[in-house]
């Protein structure tokens, strides 16, 4: 049997994720906050298409659990027109949140 991977909690704490979501503008904080309303009981198997959430190809980060693990990285869109993504780790039923900004930028630095 595939083990659940739905998202039970959401943790918000990195100081990272935290600034980046502070420097976003109103109207953007305003749809990312839907957006990561949305994630809380999402199986990550059977995301809504409006969220394109997918692993980075060919990236790994440090495990928020275990940092001396690495562990995939996942980013989805927070709005509708797609030009802001965030990115998260996913361990023990966590959406651990890494960043949040324009596209490029988290998909350079998730």
């Amino acid at each position: 049997m595939k083990p659940d991977r739905v998202i039970r909690k959401l943790n918000l704490d990195e100081p990272r994720f935290q600034n980046s979501f502070k420097r976003l503008k109103p109207d953007i904080k305003k749809e990312a906050r839907r957006a990561l309303g949305e994630m809380v009981l999402l199986d990550l198997d059977h995301p809504p298409a409006k969220l394109h959430l997918h692993t980075l190809a060919n990236k790994q980060v440090p495990s928020f659990l275990d940092p001396s693990k690495k562990v995939n990285v996942y980013t989805l869109h927070i709005t509708s027109n797609d030009s802001y993504k965030a990115s998260f780790t996913f361990e023990d039923g966590c959406a651990y949140m890494r960043n949040c900004g324009p596209h490029d930028d988290v998909d350079k630095t998730p």
